[in-house]
């Protein structure tokens, strides 16, 4: 349904409501319901969002309930398709001035305030921002230990604030130690976001935003440096990262710091063949193992031992 469709039904409704004829009102407000795609452009240029917002007054009780239905149903159309959670203890104004305050604070339907972040100050100069890959480097590599989204002078993506800022804030929490390229920096923020979106399509946003907070803690923890690379590198799918426990977590990361280090041993360490250990893993007791020192002087040297039946590795001090 088009401007001009919308503005004709919006006359034919306000005479019907002058007139009080409930059957014709309900009629025009299921064709709103029915047909109209809200944008924020047509609701802008029609005022139809505010005009049904006004009728969930209505003495009628079934226009009422079909205004709010319909209010709610754009509102989550523009939020990028959560539903908005029900207020809770919330307190109910003194009925004598509840049109008056509608008609003085009511926002229009287009510009929903929980929208309403911080990304939209970064957004305002995004025409003259430099494109992504355009990263200062170090000899050139991208800087390490002082990278962020803005720094990085990348750009919103989806469109929706909300989404854009944990983008923004997933790739602040990847990109703080990494000399990877913020291109692909970007694309696993990106489909971590994505992932968590099409997981609580359709449930109140709260549950979205907790999801990500918990991924995004996880990530900014210093002591899980292997979790991030893994990420970045491609070792740990994002899929995989996105339903992980925080345990599960942890371990992985372990299991990376164990991995590079067998992998940061010298090309020509000697490993000796020993029956000493027991692997715990399939009990046999074929094993090689060499020693490196992986911390202070003053600290004893660390072990790393390589079953020889299942390849399993450990290591300790």
């Amino acid at each position: 349904m088009n401007t001009e469709e919308v503005m004709r039904l919006k006359r034919s409704l306000t005479k019907a409501i002058e007139e009080d004829k409930i059957l014709i009102i309900l009629d025009i407000m299921r064709r709103f319901n029915d047909e109209v795609v809200a944008t924020k452009e047509l609701l802008k240029n029609t005022g139809i969002g505010v005009f049904i917002g006004k009728q969930r007054s209505h003495h009628n009780a079934d226009v009422a309930k079909l205004a709010k239905d319909i209010v709610k149903k754009w509102k989550t159309v523009l939020n990028g398709g959560f539903v908005k959670p029900n207020p809770v203890n919330k307190i109910v104004p003194n009925p004598k001035n509840v049109a008056k305050q509608r008609d003085n604070s009511r926002e229009e339907i287009n510009s929903p305030s929980s929208l309403k972040t911080e990304n939209s100050q970064n957004t305002q100069s995004n025409s003259s921002s430099p494109s992504p890959n355009n990263v200062k480097t170090n000899n050139g590599k991208p800087y390490a230990g002082d990278r962020t989204f803005r720094k990085d002078n990348m750009k919103g993506h989806t469109g929706y604030d909300i989404r854009d800022k944990c983008i923004e804030l997933l790739y602040d929490s990847l990109a703080f130690d990494s000399s990877a390229g913020s291109d692909i920096i970007f694309n696993c923020a990106v489909r971590i976001e994505q992932i968590v979106l099409d997981q609580f399509k359709g449930e109140p946003e709260k549950q979205y935003r907790d999801k990500l907070r918990g991924l995004i803690s996880n990530l900014k923890d210093k002591k899980n440096p292997g979790l991030r690379k893994g990420i970045v590198s491609g070792e740990i799918p994002v899929e995989e990262f996105c339903v992980m426990s925080k345990e599960e977590k942890k371990a992985k990361d372990r299991e990376i710091k164990i991995a590079n280090l067998f992998k940061a041993r010298s090309a020509g360490q000697t490993q000796a063949e020993t029956n000493m250990f027991r692997c715990g893993k399939c009990g046999e007791r074929k094993a090689t193992y060499y020693q490196m020192q992986t911390r202070s002087a003053d600290e004893p040297m660390t072990t790393f031992v390589t079953c020889t039946n299942c390849n399993n590795r450990w290591k300790f001090c």
